[in-house]
């Protein structure tokens, strides 16, 4: 059984921003901004686990004759919002895991940037599949 709904993108946006955010209060306590920088390397890995999703999902034979198929669908929609959400998790995990000690909290402005753009994607999806007659 397959749920229905985008649940996993929030969940795993969640998951992947509460060990930078967790770590980020406890170098703020303790001085120690190395650890803020290890928990990048966690959302990085959760970003690219959601970006491949639907690889993990299927398995080759299956992706390959849903491919040959073109009767049954993977639910491409979501399956674009997902790995979307991945490679901006991962990015941000990236740069959180590679200059966290020196950007420190704004690090988390990374996040504002990407929130808008995804945004404008939406609204462009939302226009694309209800034209205006």
């Amino acid at each position: 059984m397959r749920l229905k709904g985008g649940w996993h993108r929030p969940v795993a946006a969640l998951a992947a921003l509460s060990p930078p955010v967790g770590s980020a209060c406890y170098a703020q306590e303790m001085g120690r901004w190395d650890l803020f920088e290890r928990a990048g390397s966690i959302t990085v890995a959760i970003g690219l686990l959601l970006a491949s999703r639907r690889y993990l999902q299927h398995g080759i034979a299956e992706l390959a004759s849903l491919h040959a198929d073109q009767a049954r669908s993977l639910d491409a929609e979501e399956d674009i919002h997902s790995t979307k959400l991945g490679l901006a998790l991962s990015a941000f995990g990236t740069f959180v895991w590679g200059w966290g000690s020196i950007a420190g909290w704004w690090s988390f402005s990374l996040i504002l940037p990407w929130m808008l753009i995804a945004l404008r994607d939406a609204r462009r999806d939302r226009r694309i599949r209800s034209p205006r007659q």
